[in-house]
């Protein structure tokens, strides 16, 4: 990448006029404390306003990563929206698996505002209680059940399977961030709805472009999974919590019956007919 290669992606990047760009990057030219302070404002600005009307939630990372031999877990890196405030974790968090039976929650809270050497510094602290009580100025990473020597897992095998009784990670109640004040789903959870829905047989245009849209996009706004709800099942609600959201899209997958079945095409070889 050549010098004006680099400084034409980040004038797009960072959306500097062109003027101001040269203005900063002329020959010669000594960069001061305010062209310093337009290129570190910049990118938060443009994020800030690409969220602005997004309510709290994951935008992006904090994925549960499992390590059943060394018993702990590996929170990934990640961007979210909190108290309407972006800020993101630049390094992973690992916390232990628990060993006392109990039922846990798992929760991302923004501490606070600091001002440290003139610039704002968002931090923010993952909190693993007892329970199932989230705040409103909290986001749910997971919650689960934990039984003594059994080992948390996150290994869903279906649509189904994202709900059991212990030692599961679940994520339907993990609140991703959307034009909806309540967020959305995880990406997961419809994706693996939309794979298993893909090989039933019995589908509607309705279900065909519902399921397409889980497998393609990665987060689906709360009113487009509300409104296929209440298509197929004849509601009314506009309102649902995600654990009814879960429930209702279990049973439409149960009505849409059995799988497809494999049709083996057989190659049809033609005889050889020879002529004296």
């Amino acid at each position: 990448m050549t010098n004006n290669d680099f400084l034409r992606r980040l004038r797009y990047a960072l959306n500097i006029k062109d003027n101001v760009m040269v203005q900063i990057f002329k020959k010669g030219n000594v960069l001061e404390k305010e062209d310093l302070d337009l290129l570190r404002d910049n990118p938060l600005e443009v994020l800030s306003l690409m969220y602005s009307d997004k309510s709290n939630g994951i935008i992006k990372g904090f994925d549960l990563i499992p390590n059943y031999s060394e018993r702990i877990v590996t929170i990934t890196k990640g961007m979210a929206k909190c108290n309407g405030e972006l800020f993101w974790m630049k390094e992973d968090y690992i916390f232990d698996m628990p060993k006392q039976e109990e039922r846990y929650v798992l929760k991302l809270k923004l501490v606070s505002d600091i001002e440290e050497r003139k610039y704002y510094v968002r931090e923010g602290r993952f909190v693993l209680e007892l329970g199932e009580n989230v705040n409103e100025d909290e986001i749910e990473i997971t919650r689960f059940i934990t039984r003594e020597g059994a080992e948390l897992r996150n290994d869903y095998q279906n649509f189904r399977d994202l709900r059991r009784d212990f030692n599961l990670m679940e994520i339907i109640n993990t609140k991703y961030s959307s034009a909806h004040k309540w967020g959305t789903f995880h990406p997961h959870v419809l994706k693996l709805w939309g794979k298993e829905v893909s090989k039933k047989e019995n589908l509607d245009i309705f279900d065909i472009n519902f399921y397409v849209t889980c497998l393609q996009q990665d987060v689906i706004e709360r009113d487009v999974i509300t409104s296929y709800i209440n298509a197929k099942l004849n509601l009314t609600d506009e309102n649902y919590t995600n654990e009814q959201m879960f429930r209702h899209l279990l049973t439409i997958l149960d009505n849409l019956g059995t799988e497809r079945k494999k049709v083996e095409k057989k190659r049809i070889i033609p005889r050889k007919i020879i002529v004296e």
